[in-house]
C-alpha cells in the first residue's frame, strides 16, 4: 500500500472530543479506524479504544502510528466488518461511546491502485478489504444492466443524470471491457460537463464504492447493535457525508425516541465550523449527529 499524502486530517475532531469527554478509565470504540485519527485523541487523554476496520493495511498504518507515540497498550484492533462485530458475541463490555466516521478514508483515496479514486488511473476496485471480498466495481460496471446501473446511481448517490451515465456505459462495454478508473471517467466526461466544483465523476465512484462494500446495508444493521453495546448514558456519534446515510441515522434516531431508548443531545446534529472547512476540505459535507442512550 502506497498512499500518496500523509494521514487524512481527522474530521470534526474537536466536537468528538467534546462530546465524548474521553478520560482515564472510560472505554470508546472507533468502528472505522482509517488512520487512526479520533482514536489518537480518545487515547491521549487516558481512555481506553477499540478499533475496527474492513482494511488490514489501514489498521497497521493506524496501529504503527499510535504505538509510535506510545499509547499501543491503551489500544486494541479488530479487522473486519463493524456491523458483524457489534452484532456478535464477541464484545461483553459495554462502553462509554461508539463512533462512526463513514465513508472512505484518505488513505485509501490517495492510494492509487486501491482504484477509489478518479485522480489516478488505477484498477477499477474499491473493495476495503481485498483478501475477502470478490466483487469489484469493475465487475458491477461490467455485469449490471442498463436499469440496474441507473437504480445504483439514483439511490446510492443521487446522480441525476444516471440514464445518460449508464446508457454511456453499455454502450462503451460493447466495443471494450471497462477496466481502469480513467476508462469509466473518459466514458463520464464525454457525457457531461463540469460545471462547479463537483467532477462528473464523483458521485457514480461514490456509489459504486457503496455497492461494492455494501455500506448502506451495514450502517442499518449496525446502528440498533451499536446502540446496545453503550452504558446508560453513553453516546452515539456518527459523521455522516451523504443523504442517504443522513436519512438512515435520522429514521433509526426517530425510532429510539419514540421508544424512548435514545435522544439527541442539545444542538445535534453539528455541521463543520468554516475554519475547518477551510482547513480540511474533506469535512465539507460532513454531519455529525450526538445520539445519548436512555435506558
Amino acid at each position: 500500500m502506497t498512499p500518496k499524502n500523509t494521514p487524512h486530517i481527522p474530521v470534526m475532531l474537536e466536537q468528538v472530543v467534546q462530546y465524548f469527554a474521553p478520560a482515564t478509565g472510560k472505554r470508546y470504540i472507533d468502528a472505522t479506524l482509517g488512520a487512526g485519527g479520533h482514536s489518537l485523541a480518545l487515547l491521549q487523554a487516558g481512555a481506553t479504544v477499540m478499533g475496527i476496520d474492513h482494511d488490514q493495511s489501514i489498521i497497521d498504518i493506524a496501529t504503527a502510528r499510535i504505538k509510535a507515540v506510545g499509547f499501543s497498550n491503551n489500544f486494541t484492533a479488530h479487522q473486519g466488518s463493524f456491523a458483524d462485530l457489534l452484532a456478535g458475541d464477541t464484545l461483553k463490555d459495554q462502553y462509554d461511546g461508539i463512533l462512526f466516521d463513514l465513508g472512505v478514508s484518505s488513505l485509501q483515496l490517495d492510494t492509487p491502485e486501491r482504484g477509489f479514486s478518479f485522480r489516478f488511473n488505477a484498477p477499477l476496485d474499491m473493495r476495503m478489504d481485498p483478501d475477502n471480498q470478490a466483487v469489484t466495481a469493475a465487475d458491477l460496471i461490467g455485469g449490471l444492466g442498463r436499469g440496474e446501473l441507473v437504480k445504483l446511481f439514483r439511490e446510492l448517490s443521487e446522480e441525476r443524470h444516471a440514464t445518460l451515465i449508464a446508457d454511456a456505459i453499455c454502450d462503451a462495454r460493447k466495443i471494450k471491457p471497462i477496466k481502469t478508473t480513467f476508462d469509466l471517467v473518459k466514458i463520464i466526461e464525454s457525457k457531461i460537463k463540469r460545471t462547479g466544483r463537483l467532477h462528473p465523476a464523483t458521485r457514480v465512484f461514490q456509489s459504486l464504492r457503496m455497492a461494492v462494500n455494501t455500506e448502506r446495508d451495514e450502517l442499518k444493521a449496525v446502528l440498533p447493535s451499536a446502540l446496545s453495546k453503550l452504558s446508560v448514558g453513553g453516546k452515539l456519534i456518527t459523521i455522516s457525508f451523504h443523504s442517504g446515510e443522513h436519512k438512515i441515522i435520522k429514521s433509526q434516531l426517530k425510532n429510539w425516541e419514540e421508544n424512548g431508548l435514545a435522544k439527541n443531545i442539545e444542538g445535534s446534529p453539528f455541521t463543520p465550523t468554516q475554519e475547518e472547512i477551510i482547513n480540511n476540505p474533506r469535512s465539507r459535507s460532513a454531519i455529525m449527529h450526538v445520539i445519548r442512550r436512555l435506558k
